[in-house]
Formats: C-alpha cells, sequence, structure tokens
C-alpha cells in the first residue's frame, strides 16, 4: 500500500491560537485540538505503515540481492571448474598428439650434408637412393612413400644445405 508522500506534509487544520478570542468555548478549542491530535495520529499511523511496507520492499529486494550474489559466486566456481577442465583436457590432447606424432615420424630419416643439385628441385628420391648404395642397402622404390628437401627457415641459413627428409612405407623397411 503506497501513500501519498504529499498528504503526509500537509499541515493539520489547527486554527491557530491568535484567532481564538476570549468568547470562544473551551470545549470546541479542546474539539480542535483534539481532531488536529486524531488527524496527526491518523497521519501517523499511515506514515507507519507506509515505512513498514517500504521495509518490507527492501527486504525483499535485499534477500533477491542475496541470491544473486550466491548465485554468481557458483556460476565462477563452476567457471574456474570448467576452466581447469579444459586446460586438463587439452594439455591430455596436445601429450597424445605429440606421442602420435612422434610415432608417426618414426618411419621418417633425415639426411643431412649433400649437396644440391641446382637444375634438379626435387632431387630427394636421387640423393636417397645414391646414399643406399654408397652404404650397399638394397632399397626399392615401393619401400619409401616420400623423399625430399625441407624449405629453408630463418634458422637456417642459405648457405647451409638444407636437409632431406624421407618417410619409408613401414618401420622395417626404414
Amino acid at each position: 500500500m503506497l501513500l501519498d508522500i504529499q498528504t503526509l506534509y500537509e499541515k493539520p487544520s489547527i486554527i491557530n491560537e491568535a484567532t481564538w478570542t476570549k468568547s470562544t468555548p473551551k470545549k470546541e478549542i479542546f474539539n480542535q485540538l483534539w481532531q488536529a491530535i486524531k488527524n496527526i495520529n491518523e497521519k501517523l499511523d499511515k506514515l507507519t505503515d507506509f515505512t513498514l511496507n517500504l521495509e518490507s520492499m527492501l527486504n525483499g529486494i535485499q534477500n533477491k540481492l542475496e541470491e544473486h550474489e550466491i548465485k554468481l559466486n557458483q556460476l565462477e566456481e563452476e567457471k574456474v571448474q570448467l576452466r581447469n577442465d579444459m586446460v586438463q583436457k587439452i594439455n591430455l590432447i596436445v601429450f597424445q598428439l605429440d606421442r602420435q606424432e612422434q610415432y608417426i615420424r618414426r618411419e621418417n630419416i633425415l639426411i643431412y650434408g649433400v649437396e644440391e643439385d641446382k637444375e634438379d628441385n626435387d632431387d630427394g628420391e636421387k640423393v636417397l637412393f645414391s646414399v643406399a648404395d654408397e652404404l650397399e642397402i638394397y632399397l626399392q622404390p615401393n619401400d619409401t612413400q616420400r623423399a625430399h628437401r625441407l624449405a629453408r627457415t630463418k634458422r637456417r641459413n642459405k648457405e647451409n644445405l638444407q636437409p632431406i627428409i624421407a618417410r619409408f612405407v613401414s618401420y622395417k623397411n626404414k
């Protein structure tokens, strides 16, 4: 129940003492004062009701605020837990990926220090077979999947020879 605040602050209709004359009967003055006191009491009751309603509304708002704070804290905890879980899973995936890459790379070999043929850009297989011949290793063309020089990177100087990477069909062939 909302109360019109303006009505609470209106002055009670009391006749000023100066307007009373000696001819005004005491009973009438007493009645006017009594009526003014009743008006003040009614307005105080309304103000008390208004204050109680306002206090009740503020308590409700405070309770809702506390509920929202609890929910927010729960969501923050859940977010931290989800983040930790995600980081753990990412680390596991990175570890598994690294293991898988190592497993896949086990069929590769790198050959360093072989001069590049300026005329033939794709001399990786030729070099692989010539190195196999020099080492007296019998190598067939279907034993390898691919052989090529690695691309130049910033770490490798242009004067340095690019290594050759060769991938075999199986670890046994390697």
